[in-house]
């Protein structure tokens, strides 16, 4: 018997041993890949906002540092989230009727305008320096006057590097971040922390929109597409099927399915104490990696708006996931596709190759990676 007790003793430790060893091996981060399982994550079925909230709030805490906001992003307060959405509902909406749709129009052909005048513009400065602009005059009201080129060019390269810093151990000095607040807040001085809507629109649609002018500039039926868009700037036209070519939209759609500006989305795992050693802490649903499934079509790796009017049955703009999904996706989600395209369609009606031409770059870049690219008088 005792020869017994210690077989069994022996077999519990065992099995202590590797339930411990496989608690200290579960990886930190699991990455989700397919389009069933992306959709999971960022819409679990039966979890209430607040646990939804708290999953998407503690991966953001980076930015709290970094860049200061306050907004739902950050937050697992359902007060804040319910007062971020009424407040961004609101700027849409008011952008969204006709009076404010052509006014964005305009703000728009004024910043591209406006930040055209050097001799050679770096591309990704020129890009990020109009879609700031257009988000600061045509959503919250700034006067364009007061958009000095250098102070935005210096603002839109701050936020630019302190995101991208926020996910390393890299230590962001205090300073940069209160020479962004001091021009946020003289151009927009009736809001609390602006930074909180700025953000959200700015750092999605200057990615959209460069990748947009390259693949335009590169392919003439795009061009087109877009030159029609800038002339009759419409929710007909946006959507328009051109005779030999795609839509806008779905010049767009393809720019957010196989560049898209968001390209991870990250939760939290929220489980009970004793859980934790045995779970990951973290579930990455890899958004890009995800709409290159061939659900999207037979070429997924390829850059094909045409895939989008494929057929009835072919991909649709809504089954993208670069603006999330379910309850927390993006409250913009359907106004900053054809916002990203009118400043795609002004930027392409200046790079004529007669005055203006592209100069490209090595590779396409994502929030960083566009050295080489510029815009070069002729």
């Amino acid at each position: 018997m005792p020869h017994a007790s210690i077989i069994l003793f022996s077999s519990a430790a065992v099995a202590v041993a590797v339930a411990l060893a496989k608690a200290f091996m579960t990886p930190k981060t699991r990455v989700h890949t397919s389009v069933p399982a992306v959709r999971t994550i960022l819409s679990p079925p039966e979890l209430p906002m607040s646990a939804l909230l708290r999953a998407r709030s503690i991966p953001n805490q980076r930015l709290v540092k970094a860049l200061g906001i306050s907004s739902t992003f950050v937050s697992d307060d359902p007060g804040v989230h319910d007062a971020f959405t009424r407040e961004a509902k609101v700027l849409i909406t008011t952008v969204t009727a006709k009076d404010g749709w052509s006014r964005l129009v305009d703000v728009t052909e004024t910043c591209v305008n406006r930040f055209l005048d050097a001799k050679s513009l770096d591309f990704a400065t020129f890009v990020q320096s109009v879609t700031f602009s257009v988000v600061l005059a045509g959503l919250l009201g700034t006067d364009i006057e007061d958009l000095d080129p250098a102070d935005v060019a210096f603002v839109t390269k701050a936020i630019n590097e302190r995101w991208a810093q926020s996910k390393s151990s890299i230590a962001q000095p205090t300073d940069v971040l209160d020479r962004i607040n001091d021009h946020i807040v003289r151009w927009v001085p009736d809001r609390t922390n602006p930074l909180n809507l700025i953000i959200p629109a700015y750092e999605t649609m200057w990615r959209v929109a460069a990748t947009a002018v390259v693949y335009s500039n590169r392919n003439c039926l795009l061009r087109e597409a877009f030159i029609s868009y800038n002339e009759n700037p419409t929710d007909d036209q946006f959507r328009a099927l051109a005779t030999e070519g795609p839509s806008v939209e779905a010049i767009i759609s393809e720019v957010l399915r196989l560049h898209p500006p968001t390209r991870h989305i990250t939760r939290s795992v929220v489980v009970p104490w004793w859980k934790k050693p045995f779970v990951p802490s973290l579930d990455v649903a890899d958004v890009e990696e995800a709409q290159k499934s061939i659900l999207f079509g037979s070429d997924p790796e390829s850059f094909n708006p045409m895939r989008f009017h494929a057929s009835p049955s072919g991909p649709k703009r809504d089954q993208l996931y670069a603006f999330g999904h379910g309850k927390l996706k993006c409250v913009a989600a359907s106004w900053a596709p054809p916002a990203a395209a009118v400043i795609t369609a002004k930027i392409m009606a200046k790079l004529d190759d007669v005055e203006l031409k592209l100069k490209e770059g090595p590779r396409i870049g994502k929030r960083e990676g566009w050295e080489g690219w510029s815009i070069e008088r002729i």
